[in-house]
């Protein structure tokens, strides 16, 4: 019996030493892909690649800031862009759960001294973009109250509600001021209690200054510095490993149901934007979500495939237009494809 179990015990040890082999290999090919980025200016960021549902790659690349003088680390947070109106996203559905709304009600409904408008949009609409508002103006506003204001002016919407799609901002900013309204907290209050906290996003901060510690501050080739503080709030900034916790929320259901991410992944049209950015489900498992975002000169990605065990997290904050190159560029490594060393950056 001894002399028949040696065989078996050796191709098991062949098995897992080419797997091995293989994986190192992967790690390799990634930090050559990503290091030569960095040194051709394509990439200053942080990146965190988990694959079969373990930690593959994980690395800080590039300065804090336009001096150039202190370079990132891991513990480093960036604005995530668009990706953070996932938070408000998620908020809406949990209180859709709890029997606080549903996705047809009206505006008016909440909020009754609004404009005529408010009568024909419904919150879907603004999670779908959806909703014919114009979007925020941004070269005249400097806070809320502006862009508030700016709404009750608003006599006439761009189109009918539910017959087209504009991707903007204020339909982000109303889903804030929904939450607020129906939870009596501001909404980064609702974030940081609602969504932070069960999440376990110990360093995720709402609206950082120039002040907060460990922000990576985004700058542009040339040295321009961009400014942290946006004319409308509710921001949310990650650090990568609270990025990570967010997608694994989002995959495995800890704030909301599977109906309502689907909801969330499903646009309005094909190639369109959604809650949650873009993906698909199969039953009650989310096998895609990809979402991307771009705030001032940051720019982030999440790629997470569930039957590869997959997240890929690309944040920068030294936007070069490129992260979905070198995103596509870490997915074919992982395949064990060829892959595009991304190209030199634009001038910007």
């Amino acid at each position: 019996m001894k002399n028949l179990h040696k065989p078996i015990f050796t191709i098991l040890i062949l098995v897992l030493s080419t797997l091995t082999a293989f994986s190192q290999n992967k790690v390799v090919r990634l930090d050559s892909m990503i290091s030569k980025a960095n040194s051709d200016g394509l990439f200053s960021g942080n990146i965190l690649v988990i694959d079969n549902g373990k930690e593959l790659y994980k690395k800080a690349l590039g300065f804090t800031d336009e001096s150039k003088t202190k370079k990132l680390t891991l513990d480093y947070r960036f604005h995530i862009g668009s990706i953070a109106k996932e938070f408000n996203a998620v908020g809406i559905m949990m209180l859709k759960e709890q029997g606080k709304l549903n996705l047809d009600d009206r505006l008016s409904k909440f909020f009754p001294d609004w404009p005529k408008w408010a009568d024909s949009v419904s919150v879907r609409n603004l999670l779908q973009y959806t909703s014919g508002i114009p979007d925020v103006k941004w070269k005249t506003i400097k806070g809320d109250a502006d862009n508030l204001a700016d709404l009750m002016n608003l006599q006439q919407l761009n189109f009918t509600p539910g017959t087209n799609y504009n991707y903007n901002n204020n339909n982000v900013f109303i889903q804030r001021r929904l939450i607020e309204k129906i939870t009596g907290l501001t909404f980064n209050k609702f974030v940081e209690e609602r969504i932070l906290k069960p999440a376990g996003m110990k360093t995720a901060v709402v609206d950082p200054d120039e002040n907060t510690p460990l922000m990576a501050k985004s700058y542009t080739n040339a040295g321009k510095h961009g400014d942290l503080i946006y004319p409308i709030t509710g921001w949310t900034a990650v650090a990568l490993d609270d990025f990570y916790k967010w997608e694994k929320v989002i995959e495995k259901f800890k704030l909301i149901n599977p109906a309502s991410t689907n909801e969330l992944l499903t646009p309005y049209a094909p190639g369109k934007q959604a809650g949650l950015g873009g993906g698909m489900m199969q039953g009650n498992k989310v096998i895609l979500h990809k979402h991307d975002g771009i705030s001032v000169f940051y720019q982030a990605l999440v790629v997470g495939e569930q039957p590869k065990g997959r997240v890929i997290i690309l944040m920068s904050n030294n936007k070069q237009n490129n992260i979905f190159e070198i995103g596509d560029a870490v997915e074919a490594i992982l395949d064990g494809k060829p892959f595009d060393q991304p190209k030199k950056p634009q001038v910007q």
